[in-house]
C-alpha cells in the first residue's frame, strides 16, 4: 500500500488494487499506512550502512546535490536532494544519450543541516578510499554554484575530485553575451574554449569585450567573479582527459523523477511533515531498495 501511495497520488492506489487484487482501498487508507512508514523511515535514512560495498580504486563515485522548490503550507519551499553512482552504472541509451542504471538518493525538506546525515548516509554504503583524507580519492562531486554545497563538500571531503557543472557554467556565459549583444559564433567559440584550453582562456575572451552600458558592465563583472571563484573546479579539459563526466544531467533528472513526480502535481499542497514522510519513501523507492520499509514491519 505504501509503495502505491509513493508511486503515484493517493487516490490512483484504489484504481491498482482494484485493477490486480479486486480489493476497495481507501484514499485515506493509502495516506495513511504511507505517511506513518515514510515518518518511520526518518531516523532508519540517517543511520550508516552496516555493510557498505567496498569500491574499486578503478571505478569512479559520482555524487551530487541540488535544490527544487515544492508548494507547501507556507508557500514554496526547496527540497534539497542528493545522488550517489557510480561510473560503471552509467551505460548507453541511444547513440547520444547515457542513462544510470543503479542510484543511491536521498531528499529533505527544511535546512541542509537535516538533509545531509541522510546524504552521509546514502554516500556510505559505498567504502570509497579516502573520501575524508588529503589523499587523493576516487569520488567526485559534481555540483553548482550555491555556496553551502562547495563548502560543505570541499570542507569534509578534501581529496576528492571537485567539478562545477558544466552547463551552469555555459548559462552564465550565454546570459553575459546576450546581454552585450555578442553573436552566436563567439558564445559556441567560448563553450569550445572551456572544454579545450580551459577557464582561464575564456576569462580572458571575457575581459576583452567592451561594455558601453550599466547593465552590460554588470553582466561583465558577475560572470568573470562567478567563474574566477569557481576556477578551481573548472578544469573541464583535465576532466574530460581523465574520462570525468563534467555535466550534472543526473542530478537534474533526479529533482524530477525523486521530488517532482510525486510532490509537485496539480494542486499538491503539502505540509513539511507530510512531504518528508513522502520524500523517505520516493528515496528508497527509487534507490531500489525497499526492503527498509519492508524491514519496519517485520
Amino acid at each position: 500500500m505504501a509503495m502505491a501511495g509513493a508511486s503515484d497520488v493517493y487516490s490512483k492506489a484504489n484504481d491498482l488494487f482494484q485493477h490486480f487484487l479486486r480489493i476497495p482501498v481507501s484514499l485515506a487508507s493509502v495516506f495513511r499506512v504511507s505517511n506513518a512508514l515514510g515518518a518511520q523511515l526518518e531516523s532508519v535514512l540517517t543511520e550508516p550502512a552496516p555493510e557498505p560495498v567496498e569500491v574499486p580504486a578503478s571505478e569512479v563515485v559520482y555524487a551530487s546535490m541540488d535544490g527544487s522548490m515544492v508548494q507547501t503550507d507556507d508557500g514554496y519551499k526547496e527540497v534539497k536532494a542528493g545522488r550517489v553512482w557510480v561510473q560503471s552504472s552509467i551505460t548507453a541509451n541511444g547513440s547520444t544519450r547515457n542513462r544510470i542504471t543503479e542510484s543511491r538518493y536521498s531528499a529533505h525538506l527544511g535546512h541542509y543541516s537535516d538533509f545531509l546525515p541522510k546524504f552521509e548516509a546514502s554516500l556510505s554504503h559505498l567504502w570509497i578510499a579516502n573520501p575524508r583524507q588529503t589523499e587523493e580519492s576516487n569520488l567526485v562531486f559534481i555540483t553548482d554554484g550555491s555556496n553551502w554545497i562547495h563548502a560543505y563538500t570541499t570542507t569534509h571531503y578534501p581529496a576528492a575530485t571537485h567539478i562545477l557543472d558544466y552547463f551552469h557554467a555555459v548559462e552564465r556565459l550565454h546570459t553575459f553575451s546576450t546581454t552585450i549583444g555578442l553573436p552566436a559564433t563567439w558564445f559556441d567559440e567560448q563553450c569550445k574554449a572551456l572544454k579545450e584550453q580551459g577557464v582561464s582562456n575564456v576569462i580572458h575572451a571575457v575581459e576583452k569585450q567592451t561594455c558601453t552600458n550599466a547593465n552590460s558592465l554588470t553582466a561583465q563583472n558577475n560572470l568573470l567573479t562567478y567563474y574566477r571563484n569557481n576556477a578551481g573546479r573548472m578544469d573541464y579539459p583535465a576532466y574530460l582527459k581523465r574520462g570525468l563526466c563534467i555535466g550534472n544531467g543526473a542530478m537534474e533528472a533526479a529533482n524530477r523523477t525523486l521530488v517532482q513526480t510525486r510532490c509537485k502535481r496539480s494542486g499538491q499542497i503539502w505540509s513539511e511533515k507530510g512531504v518528508n514522510h513522502m520524500l523517505n519513501l520516493r528515496s528508497v523507492l527509487q534507490s531500489n531498495n525497499w526492503e527498509q520499509v519492508v524491514k519496519l514491519l517485520s
